[in-house]
């Protein structure tokens, strides 16, 4: 470009004159401002066109050979983009053995699994810093670093246990790696496993006396410990006193001669709670148990067959009496049964039978105890829930229903 330019300006604004003062010179530098502002005002404002958006960046980098095999269409997992030619050429020259050493090899895929963690997509990155370790170069510090960083995005993928296991052998190559370290401590935080988080501060704190972190992340898990050693000591006391109950309970069954149905007919002589467990749906939930005063108290089903009914007892004593809840649920005070359309079912005329083990009716002495009941020799407590069937004496389904027996 010729000088004529210059010689326009100094004609223009100067009137030829090249003597220039200072205030000439910052006189001149202001009015070729003010006229190129003048002209980019002239040239108005258009429209940005052909350019990366906000709504298609996406699509511009997809196009682009360098990004393209990071960006994946919705739907699409990890690892299943396709790569281009030129991509896929260019990782062939990256990763390729006999055209990089060991070590470099190693860098390269810890740099690709950073870009990938970036982006994350861990499960990508955790790939790449394997494929980096598996080329085990001589480098103990790249190790250490790819150790760290495959811990790190397992850390984001929530495989704690890995994580540490990788903080582990971090260490090894670098045996003064804090940056491992804390993410130990993370990991074995998440895990609650308070041991561990104490002994890697401790290692930490050998190596930085004055790390805040390490020394907050232990006393934190000091306090912890203390909270979980006194949770399961009483989650042992719990189970003992349990075990002692149930002992105390099988005991005390033992003791009075009370059979179980399927324990004796098997030809067993030992209990366990699952035998007492009950299994008619009404009494789910409702075990035989000790009382205050040590008796037995039982789950007791009353069956009237007549009208294919039950009544659920969720505690009878050993001790009552049969006649007494009999009195209580038909009594002259007591409002009758909603299936007893006849009002025949008064305590008075009621008579209760038990079946024993043979499909044979026994009849009960209702001013016998429960406990009379079931130490009687033919009685067999089945399922964990003792069941008496209640009919009305001198009707006809009395007769049918004993004639069936007999």
């Amino acid at each position: 470009m010729s000088g004529d330019w210059k010689e326009k300006i100094i004609k223009e604004k100067l009137g030829g004159k090249r003597d220039w003062t200072d205030e000439e010179r910052a006189e001149l530098c202001h009015q070729l401002d003010k006229d190129l502002d003048n002209h980019f005002d002239s040239m108005g404002k258009s429209k940005y066109k052909d350019g990366w958006t906000e709504e298609n960046w996406k699509e511009q980098m997809a196009e682009h050979p360098l990004f393209a095999p990071y960006i994946q269409e919705e739907g699409v997992t990890e690892g299943e983009a396709p790569l281009n030619p030129l991509s896929e050429g260019l990782a062939q020259l990256k990763f390729d053995p006999e055209h990089n050493s060991p070590t470099e090899v190693a860098q390269n895929y810890k740099e690709e699994g950073i870009l990938q963690f970036k982006y994350k997509k861990y499960r990508l990155a955790v790939a790449n810093f394997s494929e980096g370790l598996k080329q085990k170069c001589p480098d103990n510090e790249l190790n250490a670093q790819l150790y760290n960083n495959r811990a790190a995005a397992h850390w984001h993928l929530g495989n704690y246990r890995s994580a540490v296991k990788d903080c582990e052998k971090a260490i090894k190559f670098n045996p003064s790696y804090v940056k491992a370290i804390l993410r130990a401590v993370e990991c074995t935080t998440k895990l609650k496993s308070w041991d561990e988080v104490i002994s890697w501060c401790d290692i930490g704190l050998q190596l930085d006396a004055a790390n805040q972190k390490l020394k907050s992340a232990r006393q934190t898990a000091v306090k912890e410990k203390k909270l979980q050693d006194r949770d399961a000591r009483k989650k042992v006391q719990e189970e003992k006193k349990v075990q002692l109950q149930e002992e105390n309970l099988i005991q005390a069954i033992q003791k009075r001669g009370i059979k179980l149905g399927s324990k004796h007919l098997e030809g067993s002589s030992s209990i366990k709670l699952s035998d007492l467990e009950p299994c008619h749906p009404a009494a789910q939930g409702s075990c035989v148990h000790l009382g205050e005063n040590e008796e037995l108290v039982w789950p007791v089903m009353f069956i009237y067959p007549e009208y294919q009914e039950t009544d659920f007892i969720q505690e009878f004593s050993e001790n009552d009496c049969i006649a007494d809840h009999l009195i209580a649920m038909f009594g002259p005070d007591a409002p009758p049964a909603p299936w007893d359309s006849d009002h025949k079912y008064v305590a008075k005329n009621l008579r209760v039978f038990f079946e024993d083990k043979d499909n044979k009716l026994c009849k009960v002495d209702t001013n016998c105890s429960l406990l009379q009941v079931l130490q009687h020799p033919r009685y067999h407590v089945n399922g964990g829930t003792p069941g008496l069937i209640v009919v009305v004496e001198g009707s006809k389904f009395m007769s049918e229903f004993i004639n069936k027996y007999n």
